[in-house]
């Protein structure tokens, strides 16, 4: 089996499945190849992960210079969600598609948000309280896996995983449905 990340346009279509309807069940296989990556998985996660941890940093800068501290409500989310330090958290609104082509570099596909941190950027018009909480999941996740773990965690798990929703986004659907009830379009 190859594994390679996709262009964006490749990417996108490949994942459009995962993003909608119910995204098939992870196999014993798949579980056993998270586990233990194949050694071309680990050298393309090595290869990416430089400029991908970059692009993730500048932004989270973005994000966090530009953003909004969570209101009472999303702070209570956010606790509810195991976030330790919702007072760091900032939601950045944007119109442009950068925080999109981004997502789906990331293995994200067809969303409006994106966590890089602390930094959550949300696409105008996708401010919903699902989206919000499904992305103070991912601010947990970095909490407890720390910028690079997280990175090179998704990589991975979108390169053994290229034609179903990875598990990290799976927990993020889980625990922020739990918290703030069904998803929106996200929702599988």
């Amino acid at each position: 089996m190859m594994y390679r990340l996709f262009p964006v346009a490749a990417l996108l279509a490949s994942l459009a499945a995962c993003t909608t309807g119910n995204p098939p069940p992870i196999t014993e296989a798949e579980r056993a190849l998270l586990a233990d990556p194949p050694r071309e998985v680990l050298d393309e996660v090595e290869a990416r992960l430089p400029e991908t941890l970059a692009m993730v940093e500048r932004m989270d800068a973005v994000a966090l210079a530009q953003g909004r501290p969570l209101t009472g409500a999303e702070i209570e989310t956010a606790r509810a969600l195991g976030v330790a330090h919702p007072e760091r958290v900032r939601v950045h609104t944007e119109a442009r598609r950068s925080a999109e082509i981004f997502a789906a570099l990331m293995g994200q596909g067809l969303i409006g948000g994106l966590t890089t941190g602390y930094g959550i950027t949300i696409k105008r018009g996708m401010e919903a309280d699902w989206l919000v909480a499904h992305e103070l999941v991912h601010v947990r996740q970095f909490e407890e896996l720390g910028r690079e773990g997280m990175v090179r965690r998704y990589l991975t798990e979108i390169l053994v995983l290229p034609d179903n929703l990875i598990p990290l986004e799976r927990e993020a659907i889980e625990a922020s449905e739990a918290v703030v009830g069904p998803n929106g379009p996200y929702a599988y």
